[in-house]
């Protein structure tokens, strides 16, 4: 059985070791794959045990929409990896598997005790009153719950504090067990994580109760909002199943158990034969475009899909932890806080000196000059002004060119990222930055031209502690494996050299009526859903160009260019998105959501924060607004205020302190600006049309 003493952050362990007990099984009936359908909870059916869902072939599962879709984890696995793990259970026993999504965490519960799922897949809190209504599968983890409040309300007794907390959660269980005395007011049931921290910073109550994965983040991000205490009893998160389904229960915890559930190895010094038996690597890693980084719910980054293509090929889950600075990752790393260092690091003899072992170089880089206007050869900079950021080897570089380029050097406090979008809008002149750094942002930014190239190269390696000699020799073997393969060749172009993003969109001239070939299909989604079709017409060009085939660097498809996974979450199969009407469909429902993520803003404001979240995510659009106040924006309007602060979010000084982290302001920023303009220009036209046709243009 689990030893319960030992049931300490085992996600990550559960799900690498899924792929074993499938293994375990290989000469078991043909399974079927999981159902790809996800669809809304429905009415319950007659609830039976572990034969009656054999006899049927399928297994329930219910989880929270979208859920993971604005979380960037810090520390630990993805919200989609429980998924994994749930999905290889069923296939284990031979079960197809229907997803059932809920609209608020609370709802979970209730679907399985009425019998609409057979089991909740999520970081459920076990608490004696749910007991009395479901069944918990043997803990996955443990959590500790924070008090979390304003600055101002340290030092005095919990009991003498305001809190405020969701309703229908376990927190209200916990503060009636440990601050009996407290007032307490109840927000919404599924008041989102980020809801509450405004409401904390607003003032609207003293303090809250979180659980500590959850508000380590927030607190990082708010210059008012501190941890003020840890209520003494951990808490077991685990999945739930009916009470009257024994059977289903013993095989889902034999399953874990099976998956070889064990300790909390969170800090820990291990080499390759540990981590096998933990199933898991650790990444210590930054937050960043050529890092780690959320965009529209999905993990991308260079270093992210590079490190985890090596743990794919040794069998393991991989984790990201992320440190706040950059000088924190060698410390954290000799400390035992990760397994291995993948940030853009640069293998010298100083860093080899001071204890980091290096595998062999997984990319080389050399320093490129980043402009607007063209500059093919180093003649050209002369006189020209180049930003850098203080502290780099970018100064001494400049410093070593000839004295008569006349170059001047302005220095700044951001690093080369922030300051390649400086170059793009025109804030800065010149700027020098390593070659792929330069390349990721070129493609995102076709205003952007690289060169001339510097001849000195420099190598990127995973740094270690020297005490790794496996895990060493197998990342040396993966790389002479793969470094220059096929696979590697479509990670370096998806990231570095990917021309589709550096095109410019094709020209459509608009005649007539008629804005898109889609017209009809567009105007009948929109007013479904309660846009003006026009703008949907703009969205779907700056999107796509009208062309449903296309698909971008990161999987997205179709003529809105939706990812499978969010067409999952708005009931549309992902093998149709290349279709106009299903693709449509998808794209709209999508914004629909995005819009009622600021049910308090105006309309015409809710519309533009719904783009920007359309493009790069809930999160970091609550992100932006949370920075504009604290800068004196306006929090509510998004030209000329929130888009502001987006941008500030690709500075690393702020995206430090952001929940969410970094993000290509410069993309929301451009993306909502293109649209309106479009838009409007589209307004103009028909309005013209119909002047011509003797029509008022209010007509429209």
């Amino acid at each position: 059985m689990i030893d319960r003493r030992n049931r300490g952050c085992a996600l990550g362990v559960a799900v690498a070791l899924c792929a074993l007990a499938l293994a375990a099984c290989s000469d078991a009936p043909s399974t079927p794959p999981a159902a790809e359908q996800t669809a809304v909870i429905g009415p319950a059916r007659a609830a039976g045990d572990l034969d009656a869902i054999a006899a049927a072939g399928v297994l329930r599962l219910a989880r929270r929409r979208w859920d993971g879709f604005d979380t960037l984890p810090r520390q630990g696995l993805p919200a989609e990896r429980y998924r994994e793990l749930a999905e290889a259970f069923a296939a284990q026993r031979g079960l197809a598997v229907e997803w059932r999504t809920v609209e608020g965490f609370h709802e979970l519960i209730p679907a399985v005790r009425d019998g609409r799922v057979d089991v909740a897949v999520a970081n459920i809190t076990v608490t004696d009153s749910r007991r009395r209504e479901v069944a918990f599968t043997a803990p996955l983890t443990t959590t500790r719950e924070w008090v979390v409040g304003a600055a101002a309300a340290s030092g005095h007794a919990l009991a003498e504090l305001r809190f405020g907390v969701p309703a229908q959660t376990a927190y209200v269980e916990s503060l009636a067990e440990h601050v009996p005395d407290a007032a307490v007011t109840l927000l919404p049931a599924g008041t989102d994580p980020t809801e509450v921290l405004q409401a904390l910073e607003a003032g609207e109550f003293d303090a809250t109760v979180m659980d500590a994965v959850v508000a380590r983040p927030l607190v990082a991000a708010s210059p008012t909002v501190r941890q003020l205490g840890e209520l003494p009893a951990p808490r077991d998160l685990a999945w739930a199943v009916r009470r009257d389904n024994p059977q289903l229960l013993g095989a889902l915890n034999a399953f874990l158990e099976e998956a070889h559930l064990a300790g909390s190895d969170d800090i820990a010094h291990r080499d390759l034969a540990q981590m096998r038996r933990s199933g898991r690597l650790r990444m210590l890693t930054l937050n960043g475009p050529a890092t780690y980084y959320l965009w529209r719910g999905e993990l991308i980054g260079f270093e992210y899909e590079l490190v985890k293509a090596f743990a794919d090929s040794q069998g393991l889950v991989l984790e990201t932890v992320v440190a706040p600075h950059r000088e924190d990752l060698q410390p954290w790393l000799q400390a035992g806080r990760g397994d291995l260092i993948s940030a853009g690091i640069t293998i010298t003899a100083a860093r080899q000196d001071a204890g980091l072992a290096f595998s062999d170089p997984y990319l080389r880089v050399r320093e490129v000059f980043v402009s607007r206007a063209p500059v093919d050869a180093l003649a050209g900079l002369k006189g020209r002004r180049v930003t850098v950021q203080a502290g780099t080897s970018f100064v001494e570089t400049l410093r070593g060119l000839p004295a008569d380029m006349g170059i001047s050097i302005d220095l700044a406090e951001v690093a080369s990222p922030a300051l390649i979008e400086r170059v793009g809008r025109g804030a800065a002149e010149v700027t020098l930055a390593d070659s792929h750094v330069a390349q990721i942002e070129a493609a995102f930014d076709e205003r952007l031209h690289l060169g001339p190239e510097l001849e000195t190269e420099q190598s990127l390696g995973w740094a270690l502690r020297a005490d790794q000699p496996q895990l060493l020799a197998a990342l040396n073997e993966f790389i002479q494996d793969r470094y220059r393969g096929y696979e590697y060749n479509v990670l370096r172009n998806k990231y570095f050299r990917n021309e589709r993003r550096m095109r410019r969109q094709r020209e459509h001239r608009v005649e007539g009526e008629t804005l898109s070939p889609y017209d009809g299909i567009i105007r009948a989604a929109a007013e479904e859903h309660g846009f003006d079709w026009r703008l949907i017409v703009s969205q779907m060009y700056q999107e796509s160009g009208f062309d449903p085939a296309q698909v971008s660097f990161a999987g997205a498809r179709g003529l809105m260019q939706v990812l499978p996974r969010t067409a999952q979450e708005v009931g549309v199969a992902a093998d149709r998105l290349t279709e106009p009407r299903p693709g449509i469909a998808a794209g709209v429902r999508y914004l629909a959501w995005t819009r009622d993520r600021f049910p308090s803003l105006p309309l015409g404001e809710q519309h533009w924060f719904a783009l920007a979240a359309y493009n790069a995510g809930v999160g970091h659009v609550r992100d932006a607004r949370r920075l504009a106040a604290r800068q004196g924006w306006d929090a509510g309007r998004w030209f000329d205020n929130v888009e502001n602060a987006m941008l500030l979010l690709s500075e690393d000084r702020y995206a430090r302190q952001a929940v969410h982290g970094y993000v290509r302001g410069s993309e929301p920023v451009r993306y909502v600006s293109e649209i309106r303009h479009r838009y409007r220009a589209y307004l103009d036209h028909l309005a013209a049309l119909r002047g011509r046709q003797g029509v008022p243009a209010a007509s429209e």
